[in-house]
């Protein structure tokens, strides 16, 4: 009995995880972690914070689960996107750019990220940027 107890207890289980995804605003690098990221679910919190996408657990050969988490990351990457596309427009004209660093590149990175995860939707984007950052004499 003592025997049967042992080998049940060092058989490797696989493990079943999701993965969450994020790029690092800061560093513009991909971040995995099989535990989610402090802001993820909060919708106070993700404001402010990189959109995570789920990597779903899918067992060896076995079919995608459906995504469901990833439709609202993406709904609230796009919300953010446009955020940061109206405060752009919002300057005045001959606004210096160089204290806005950290605002650029999120939004550089969120563009980028919805391109990646919505790649449909980035022609409109790119038509809705072109028409808000015109007065600034061509973009970004």
């Amino acid at each position: 009995m003592k025997g049967l107890v042992l080998l049940a207890a060092l058989l490797p289980l696989p493990a079943h995880a999701d993965l969450y995804r994020w790029i690092d605003p800061q560093t513009g690098s991909a971040k995995f972690s099989s535990t989610p990221p402090p802001w993820y679910g909060d919708p106070e919190k993700e404001r402010g914070a990189p959109a995570v996408e789920v990597v779903p657990y899918r067992a060896r050969g076995g079919a995608a689960a459906p995504e469901t988490k990833p439709a609202v990351g993406v709904a609230a990457l796009e919300v953010r996107w446009s955020e940061l596309l109206r405060y752009f427009a919002s300057l005045p004209p001959g606004t210096d750019f160089s204290g806005l660093q950290q605002q650029l590149q999120e939004y550089a990175t969120a563009g980028a990220e919805l391109n990646r995860l919505d790649p449909a939707g980035a022609q409109r984007r790119r038509a809705q940027e072109a028409a808000a950052l015109a007065k600034f004499g061509g973009g970004k």
